[in-house]
């Protein structure tokens, strides 16, 4: 049977609702319960505020719910069910991806560690993101300043 409700664009009304610029280019859409999730070159729209993609450190598709972990302090969480995910699971996966410029594994000492990850904001400027280990208390202040020394040799050693 042929789902007549199926849409097969991001029309200008629900870009305007969304809040999507113009000079931003759709590349996947899905749709939940009465709204649309869509990802455009730059962010992704439809999941509460807009989401740049360097601001996502973790994207997962488990059918039909899109989980998604911000870069902010503390991390959001965010489930989205979707009713018809079409590519926009691959799409969210990619764009994460590509924002990614590289990401290396920190030691903090005493099998205690970090992932930091420089990524390409969309204005091509560089920043960092750091990711604790479960368990490690971010806002320790021995632990920040042995992730703060390790991040910085690695810039160093990068140049980034």
């Amino acid at each position: 049977m042929v789902n007549w409700l199926r849409r097969n664009t991001v029309d200008q009304e629900e870009r305007a609702r969304l809040g999507i610029p113009k000079q931003e280019r759709i590349v996947a859409w899905a749709t939940r319960s009465n709204a649309m999730v869509v990802a455009t070159n730059v962010a992704l729209y439809g999941v509460g505020e807009r989401l740049p993609w360097h601001r996502i450190t973790k994207a997962q598709w488990v059918e039909p719910v899109l989980e998604i972990v911000t870069a902010d302090a503390p991390p959001q969480h965010l489930r989205v069910l979707l009713t018809d995910a079409r590519d926009l699971p691959y799409a969210v996966h990619t764009c994460v991806t590509d924002s990614v410029i590289v990401s290396e594994r920190l030691d903090l000492g005493d099998g205690k560690g970090a992932i930091a990850a420089a990524r390409k904001t969309e204005h091509d400027d560089v920043i960092w993101t750091v990711v604790f280990d479960s368990g490690i208390d971010p806002t320790d202040p021995e632990i920040r300043a042995d992730a703060d020394e390790a991040l910085a040799n690695l810039r160093s050693t990068l140049g980034i």
